[in-house]
């Protein structure tokens, strides 16, 4: 039974990272591929609903710092054309401290979440089952909620990453570090933009 369980929570998390960011970006009139040497793109959304909505900050050939906030509502087949409004944001502080506080978060080197599910869990007991030995695992699973893909390109490296509801996680195990940074990450965005309030 276990282990049907486990293969059905990897499928669902599957489903989710596995959006069509291509076709999402078509709509947006967006490129896939980041041409610009200093950006970040997150795409919040992911969830049971048709709803995304995607943060993109980068410096252009001028040098001067671009901010823009999408919320797509997806076309539902044969009955509506896809919803899109955009706006321009600024920055509560300048923008180029902003990047550097982005960067402070090492959103630029974290793992997929995927690679860290490891520290996700409660140490394992030892437990007797049939009279024989057996280690046993304690690991939350939270089956819906947001995700977030993050493209971010720094100094013309690039970078991307996939987390699942890192704050509700970050809840549940408040010492890993890459939740730590990652929530963080989500927190600035928030405070500097006055987008995506609880």
């Amino acid at each position: 039974m276990r282990k049907l369980l486990n293969l059905l929570i990897i499928f669902f998390t599957f489903g989710l990272s596995a959006q069509d960011l291509t076709k999402l970006n078509k709509s947006l009139s967006l490129t896939d591929s980041i041409s610009n040497k200093e950006e970040i793109r997150i795409y919040k959304g992911f969830g049971i609903t048709n709803f995304t909505s995607i943060f993109r900050m980068y410096k252009d050939n001028t040098d001067e710092w671009n901010i823009e906030h999408f919320e797509h509502y997806a076309g539902v087949k044969n009955k509506s054309k896809p919803e899109i409004k955009k706006q321009k944001l600024t920055s509560k502080d300048e923008p180029d401290y902003v990047w550097l506080n982005i960067l402070r978060t090492n959103i630029q080197f974290l793992p997929k979440m995927s690679e860290i599910k490891w520290k996700m869990k409660k140490r394992g007991e030892i437990e007797l089952v049939n009279n024989k030995p057996e280690l046993s695992w304690s690991q939350i699973q939270i089956m819906d909620g947001v995700g977030y893909v993050v493209q971010i390109k720094e100094n013309g490296k690039y970078h991307e990453t996939y987390y699942g509801n890192p704050e509700k996680y970050l809840e549940h195990y408040p010492d890993v570090d890459e939740l730590q940074f990652f929530s963080e990450l989500i927190n600035l965005i928030r405070a500097e933009f006055e987008i995506w309030k609880n």
